[in-house]
């Protein structure tokens, strides 16, 4: 494990980016949508990503580095955006535009978005909308494909992990915006896909196999072994998998994207469903900053006894706030460095070379 500094890496990912055919501009905005991933804790959707996802789906034509989103705006209150095979870090720019110049308008707008490829960490777009003052929430498929989740009952691999996000700003109450992103099932499939990468084991409770047994070796899962559970597990995954399902069809149907059934990609294609709302238009920021305020209270003078676990992967010994978690470790790797395992190193070590890349990193 070594800490790289946020400059320094944001630095060699534009250089890789660019060495795809990437124009500066576009390559720069990229690196700084997946070191924010990095600097927020979510390595599994950081710069590994350009080994694992990227860089097969360029070679394949999923991705075209010079592509530019399209938006088509139906009213003030209604738009679509069209990925056109971007970057989806480009194609989430788009998505909070649109989204956040229709609500400052009508109070209230949505976005269907198809074609996304892969619109990175979806927690961004709502960390961005709240940064502009509003609330958003957003349903993601993955376009039919990237299929790794079963339903309650079976093993087979059905949905994707279809991510939902919700973003509150807080104003001048709290350093961070709440920001809720989660995936409908028992973990993003990015976490196993790391986990594979730095030859990890996959905690029991996350998958399950046809003959009921889970799947500890992450290569394993990454091969097609078994399935990952829906949000809620075996105890009550019927939660996750009802969430799933809400989140393909608003999809398909606002976003006009491909859903399960009709695999037309071979690669993650993203397609979903944005809303943004002016709280403003419903409370002043005093009453916002009141209500936010009362609710972190709550929480944070709750009894937490010794003897309830936090849960796996809960950072410190207490529930925090969707966003803080982030928020810390931001201020962390902004000040010691971003951590990259050796895994992550040798696959860009190795990415680097191919593409003639030089870079102080390794």
């Amino acid at each position: 494990m070594r800490r790289i500094p946020p400059q320094t890496l944001l630095d060699v990912t534009t250089d890789l980016l660019e060495a795809f055919g990437m124009p500066e501009p576009e390559a720069a905005s990229v690196a700084a949508s997946l070191v924010s991933a990095e600097i927020r804790g979510h390595n599994s959707h950081g710069v590994i990503r350009l080994t694992t996802t990227y860089e097969a789906m360029i070679e394949d034509g999923a991705i075209d580095p010079t592509a530019t989103p399209r938006v088509e705006r139906h009213s003030t209150a209604v738009a679509s955006v069209d990925g056109n095979r971007a970057f989806g870090q480009l194609t989430g720019e788009y998505i909070v535009d649109a989204g956040v110049d229709g609500a400052r308008e009508a109070g209230v707008s949505v976005v269907g978005v198809r074609g996304g490829a892969h619109l990175g960490r979806i927690g961004e777009w709502a960390e961005r909308a709240a940064a502009e003052g509003m609330v958003s929430f957003g349903f993601v498929n993955s376009g039919g494909t990237s299929r790794t989740v079963t339903v309650p009952g079976s093993a087979d691999r059905l949905f994707a992990t279809n991510p939902i996000t919700v973003g509150v700003p807080t104003f001048d109450e709290l350093e961070f915006p709440i920001v809720l992103d989660m995936a409908t099932s028992q973990v993003a499939h990015g976490k196993i896909t790391k986990l594979a990468v730095d030859e990890g084991t996959v905690p029991a409770e996350w998958t399950v196999t046809e003959t009921g047994e889970h799947v500890d070796d992450a290569v394993a899962f990454e091969e097609g072994k078994g399935a990952l559970l829906p949000l809620g597990g075996q105890t009550s995954g019927r939660k996750g998998y009802g969430l799933a399902l809400c989140t393909e069809l608003l999809a398909g149907i606002v976003g006009r994207g491909e859903v399960i059934g009709q695999d037309e990609n071979d690669h993650v294609n993203n397609a979903g469903m944005f809303v943004f709302v002016d709280p403003l238009q419903f409370s002043s920021r005093e009453d916002i900053e009141a209500v936010v305020r009362t609710v972190h209270d709550q929480i944070r003078n709750a009894d937490y006894p010794d003897a309830v676990e936090t849960g796996y992967a809960t950072k410190g010994d207490r529930a925090l706030l969707p966003g803080e978690p982030e928020h810390e470790t931001r201020l962390e790797y902004e000040a010691d460095g971003i951590p990259l395992t050796d895994g992550a190193i040798d696959a860009l070590t190795e990415l680097a070379e191919e593409r003639g890349v030089s870079t102080p990193l390794f």
